[in-house]
């Protein structure tokens, strides 16, 4: 009886799509401005796996560099 145009459904999902991409981000930016502002220790905060994802330091012990022999 009706035909429905899919574009209009794709459009819908790319603008929902969208605004939840812009939505996190503007959140760990205001986040992140609040904590910066704040002088909190973010890493005192910082689960291990974000530490991990950013390349942050661990808590672990620093390994010991040893330097070969030059020829």
């Amino acid at each position: 009886m009706y035909s429905y145009n899919h574009k209009f459904e794709r459009a819908a999902r790319a603008r929902r799509a969208k605004a939840v991409f812009f939505t996190i981000l503007f959140h760990i930016l205001l986040i992140a401005g609040i904590a910066y502002g704040a002088g909190a220790e973010v890493e005192k905060y910082t689960p291990e796996f974000v530490k991990t994802l950013l390349g942050m330091e661990g808590d672990e012990a620093p390994t010991a560099r040893v330097e070969a022999p030059k020829p």
